[in-house]
């Protein structure tokens, strides 16, 4: 899913995945910031939700604001069911993805308590 939402025009850009979990860094996807902030908001519920759903719609669109909705929504029921279900990393993943969890902060995300 994320791979394919790389590809733009037939082709992968170069991506910056800081941008994933920093909305000031530019993950060379157009919005980006944007989209990271309105995610990062709908997640912790702050009160700055309404009015990036506002700016969502403004600027990209009210299908593309239901669209990131659905992103978000999907990416933590997702989350949850892992959590819940105690699932963790297998050997391959968790070596192969050390270096740039550690780089992005992942360890430092609640969550991480729940992969052993």
């Amino acid at each position: 899913m994320l791979r394919e939402s790389s590809h733009r025009n037939g082709t992968i850009d170069s991506l910056n995945i800081h941008g994933a979990v920093n909305p000031d860094s530019d993950s060379g996807v157009p919005d980006g910031g944007l989209l990271t902030a309105f995610a990062e908001a709908a997640v912790r519920q702050t009160d700055a939700l309404p009015g990036l759903r506002e700016r969502i719609a403004s600027v990209l669109g009210a299908q593309q604001l239901v669209d990131a909705a659905g992103v978000v929504a999907n990416f933590q029921r997702m989350v949850r069911i892992a959590d819940g279900c105690g699932i963790p990393l297998d050997d391959f993943t968790k070596e192969a993805s050390e270096d740039w969890r550690e780089d992005l902060g992942l360890h430092e995300f609640a969550s991480a308590a729940n992969t052993a």
